[in-house]
């Protein structure tokens, strides 16, 4: 079992009873839950609102700090009191939080896709790692084949392009508010030829997103636990193989922010932290 974070939307008139709620769109995918259950569906064993006293969870939109309706963590299993950061929570109406960390981290992993491939196009080929990499001797170790690997590995990196890279995204200006994704999305390719240069567009943007802000695991309104880069689940039947639902399609095209997306202002999102 491990800890895992989970965020549950609820229709927004669930505020008032809101514990209850969660857990009654949990019940289908707990671990312990009778009946003949495929096993995929036995997932969670216990799990607490977590989200705004370590910075996992939503920023609140400023100005709406003070909403009753915000959600803040639960205390520790030992009645230890978790104190939210500012402008921090762990959930609230769809409409009171910002929801664009995701959008603006895709849209620098855009601009550093871009940037790679104009620097590519811009420099001499380079050439794949494979065609560096030596042969592991029959009989070496492990840390001695590291040994005769690393100047090839230094060869590899030290092509045009990839300097090239390094000096454009050294040269970078992000907006301000953009600055926190440099370190995963900007300076942290150390091998853009084997790292960025191998996805698509939007399959980049996507990667770098959840690189720089983290999974978005989901539990639809209708009850699909989606885990990001899976496949949904649906709590309404007990065995997925034989499940006749369609997943909402946004899952399918982009994942849990683009369902996200869709969602009307009043949706309650809540983060969880579970164990699973």
């Amino acid at each position: 079992m491990a800890r895992h974070r989970l965020t549950v939307c609820l229709p927004g008139e669930a505020r008032g009873r809101l514990e209850e709620a969660i857990g009654e769109a949990m019940a289908p995918f707990f671990y312990e839950r009778e009946g003949d259950i495929a096993d995929d569906l036995l997932i969670w064993d216990h799990w607490r609102i977590d989200g705004d006293a370590d910075g996992v969870g939503y920023r609140i939109l400023p100005g709406h700090e003070a909403d009753p309706r915000i959600v803040h963590d639960q205390p520790l299993w030992d009645g230890t009191a978790q104190p939210s950061l500012p402008g921090w929570c762990a959930g609230g109406p769809l409409g009171l939080l910002e929801r664009r960390p995701w959008e603006r981290a895709a849209a620098v992993a855009r601009l550093v896709w871009d940037g790679w491939r104009e620097v590519a196009r811009s420099n001499p080929p380079s050439r794949p790692w494979g065609d560096f990499c030596p042969e592991w001797p029959p009989g070496m170790d492990g840390s001695a084949y590291d040994a005769l690997r690393a100047p090839a590995r230094a060869d590899y990196l030290a092509q045009t392009p990839v300097a090239a890279y390094r000096e454009w995204a050294a040269g970078l200006r992000l907006d301000p508010a953009d600055e926190e994704f440099r370190p995963a999305l900007v300076d942290g390719w150390t091998d853009p030829l084997g790292s960025i240069g191998r996805w698509t567009r939007e399959e980049f943007a996507r990667r770098g997103a959840r690189e720089a802000v983290g999974n978005c695991h989901l539990l639809t309104l209708d009850g699909w636990w989606y885990e990001d880069g899976g496949w949904p689940l649906h709590g309404a039947c007990d065995d997925p193989a034989a499940c006749p639902h369609p997943p909402p399609p946004e899952l399918a095209a982009g994942g849990g922010p683009a369902y996200l997306a869709g969602l009307s202002a009043d949706t309650l999102l809540v983060s969880l932290r579970c164990h699973v």
